[in-house]
């Protein structure tokens, strides 16, 4: 495997987890709603909402029921012989949510009238939160130094921030080449935080680093360092 691919490892093991966990939800997209129980592999509990909630839609649309979720199209109106209909599908997406919500927050929710504002609600609660987190987290790294930790544990560390910000921020790209360009400009950032965290003293493997055209990956960078 040469660099580039090492590079997309933390992306490509998401995506694998991902797929793991679509691949009961997604086997077969029944014309008609399934009352059975539906569940994602993960229930929310507020700090994993961007994962969460991109299993989620994955899972509802792969069921034919994605617009209970966008609105779109509008709903029939009350005397259209198609409402009760909508409105017994509207309930069985509902359950679903409430069964892939951990149950302390599930008083919290049932309050909403339809499916499309829970999902909305959700997204105003949590989606706020996770972009906090994610600064918080941006905050860390800019922050971040050797100092009196070896290479190892400051390594270690960086690996955990980088981490948690992929759980929280998936990779929203679907085409490979967006894919591609979106990991190689996230390689790049970590490797300018894995140069200013490092120490000083190291000033000129650093130099001669940025010098390269292209700019090598971040693990190739810290196993040089290393050695």
């Amino acid at each position: 495997m040469g660099d580039t691919d090492k590079s997309l490892v933390i992306f490509d093991d998401l995506t694998l987890k991902i797929a793991a966990l679509l691949q009961n939800g997604l086997g077969t997209q029944p014309t008609k709603t399934n009352s059975e129980n539906l569940y994602i592999g993960i229930k929310l509990c507020g700090d994993n909402y961007s994962l969460w909630a991109t299993l989620t839609k994955k899972v509802i649309d792969g069921r034919g029921r994605g617009s209970h979720l966008t609105g779109e199209p509008s709903p029939p109106s009350k005397t259209d012989h198609a409402y009760v209909r909508r409105e017994q599908d509207d309930q069985c997406v509902f359950t679903w949510f409430i069964l892939n919500i951990e149950s302390s927050l599930v008083n919290n929710v049932l309050h909403y009238p339809i499916t499309k504002a829970l999902w909305d609600g959700l997204t105003v609660s949590y989606r706020s939160r996770t972009d906090s987190l994610q600064i918080f987290d941006h905050k860390k790294l800019n922050s971040l130094r050797q100092g009196k930790d070896t290479l190892e544990e400051c390594w270690n560390k960086l690996q955990n921030i980088w981490m948690a910000i992929d759980r929280k921020d998936p990779n929203p790209m679907k085409e490979t080449r967006d894919i591609h360009i979106h990991n190689k400009k996230i390689q790049e950032q970590r490797l300018y935080w894995l140069l200013i965290a490092i120490d000083d003293k190291l000033e000129p493997i650093k130099r001669d680093i940025l010098k390269q055209d292209p700019l090598p990956s971040v693990e190739t960078v810290y196993a040089t360092i290393r050695r």
